[in-house]
């Protein structure tokens, strides 16, 4: 046992509990936190479309069919958009081992593309945070394991904390992905436990019955996790196509590589998140990501009940607003979700628990929704513009919606229950990132840009490849290779935790 994890060991044997993590919130990088309490503060209950600072969005919905790119063994590969906001459509069959592999197979160049720059992009901007005032949020000893140890040695701790609690499979589909794409497996899971030490910000809506214009249930999710990032240049709707008996077909709108879902939808729920930052109660990682939590939401759940006791009875870490949307019952809640507390909001409860409700965010019949600012917040243009639009709600107000908050900078998505279609806009995509001076206004965030269409009902029922014809011998060929893969990928995780 080297040095390194005899510290790991001892950070977490005497610190069971830890103060949170979502430490870039007012990070320059156009910061993933961009949740100043925004707008002014007003007694009103009038809400003019001027206190909106953006525009409704400009562009007719994209419609056209993906175009088919590429298959392989258990994965198929398409593409759509235009040429300024593309979008990736891959769909994965099979186990989780199988599915991954499929997934670094069909996406490698991209794969090797991103991990590297995500990962140098991430070094550098927490080697930068903890050198300013806000370093203050993290505790000490992750502060002295950063400065001593990097980076890496924090993503580790709670890859390490989160283990035991988080289902082996997560772990077979990384393990496919990595002997596929030829990146480690421990970097894969370093870039997995990202989000779970910096949240983003966003806005979430729910509306249905009298709120939308033919009573089904539309929910948005609008990330806001700066622009400034390698995660640009490679959005990607993953479409799971799960075995028989492991729950059912569901997407996540993710990137290349990342398996975790922070925007998601299935038909039967849709889910998506947002930091909670007026948290102020205990931080821990010794439970399972929020992100794996949300995808096995996805993957089993067919109701809002069977959701939220989901959630209830899982071991969770950070502070988080979630947003969970049902077929089943033509509704969406809003949570607010921490280590020990479960909290949930309708459109009957004051959102998120202050009494009496500020004026900013007064309540609606059938409409749930909190925007990207700090709660409570004091901007009054989501209000304001569902307001306007309430009993006539449809797909194209709410992106309206999003670009009058102008909310949804990485990407956009509204699920669409009754028609079973998903809308989705993306941050420019044709400009290779690191970003220069000349560059980077040239980079559109998603709420400006085009909304593409996704017929989920074709997603969802897309065949799989046909089976490779086996020769002689192939079998045991295959599964020989197979192992050795695996071993080769353990072996070669387990070399770089000893390096670093």
């Amino acid at each position: 046992m080297n040095l390194f994890k005899l510290f790991i060991i001892c950070c977490l044997l005497i610190s069971t509990t830890i103060r949170g993590f979502e430490y870039f919130e007012d990070y320059r990088f156009d910061s993933f936190d961009q949740s100043s309490s925004g707008g002014e503060s007003s007694s009103s209950n009038s809400y003019d479309q001027d206190k909106c600072k953006g525009k409704p969005n400009p562009y007719s919905i994209f419609d056209k069919e993906p175009v088919f790119v590429a298959s392989t063994a258990n994965g198929k590969l398409y593409k759509t958009g235009d040429d300024h906001n593309q979008v990736s459509v891959l769909h994965l069959y099979g186990e989780a081992y199988e599915m991954g592999y499929a997934h670094g197979t069909l996406l490698k160049e991209q794969v090797n593309d991103i991990i590297p720059k995500f990962m140098e992009f991430a070094e550098i901007a927490v080697q930068e945070f903890i050198k300013s005032k806000f370093a203050v949020r993290l505790p000490e000893f992750l502060i002295k394991l950063i400065e001593e140890f990097g980076v890496n040695a924090a993503l580790d701790y709670v890859a390490s904390a989160t283990e035991q609690f988080t289902p082996k499979r997560f772990f077979n589909e990384l393990l496919g992905l990595a002997d596929a794409s030829g990146i480690s497996y421990q970097t894969l899971l370093r870039m997995h436990m990202f989000p779970e030490l910096v949240k983003a910000t966003c806005s979430i809506v729910g509306a249905w019955n009298e709120a939308t214009i033919n009573g089904g249930l539309l929910q948005v999710r609008a990330l806001d996790w700066g622009l400034e990032n390698p995660l640009v240049n490679y959005p990607t709707l993953i479409v799971y196509h799960p075995e028989e008996n492991d729950g059912s077909e569901f997407s996540i709108l993710s990137w290349t590589s990342f398996i975790g879902a922070l925007t998601g939808y299935s038909q039967r729920t849709g889910v998506c998140e947002k930091v909670w930052l007026s948290y102020n109660g205990t931080y821990t990682h010794n439970g399972m990501p929020f992100y794996f939590i949300l995808r096995d939401i996805l993957q089993y759940d067919n109701s809002i009940y069977e959701a939220l006791n989901r959630i209830y009875n899982t071991p969770r870490t950070c502070a988080v607003y979630l947003g969970i949307g049902s077929n089943e019952s033509n509704t969406a809640s809003l949570l607010e979700v921490s280590m020990d507390i479960v909290r949930i909001f309708d459109d009957e409860t004051p959102f998120p628990g202050f009494a009496p409700q500020v004026p900013e965010h007064p309540l609606f019949k059938d409409l749930v929704y909190v925007d990207k600012h700090t709660q409570p917040s004091t901007d009054p243009c989501m209000a304001n513009s569902l307001n306007q639009s309430w009993s006539e709600i449809t797909a194209q107000t709410l992106i309206n919606t999003m670009g009058q908050m102008e909310t949804g900078d990485l990407h956009s998505a509204i699920y669409d229950f009754k028609k079973n279609f998903v809308y989705v806009s993306v941050a420019t995509t044709n400009i290779p990132f690191p970003f220069t001076n000349a560059t980077l206004p040239l980079v559109s965030p998603a709420y400006k840009n085009q909304f593409i269409q996704f017929n989920m009902t074709k997603l969802f029922s897309e065949q799989p490849p046909p089976t490779p014809t086996p020769t002689p011998n192939s079998s045991s060929s295959n599964s020989s290779n197979s192992s050795n893969s695996s071993n080769s990928s353990n072996s070669s995780s387990n070399s770089e935790s000893e390096s670093n």
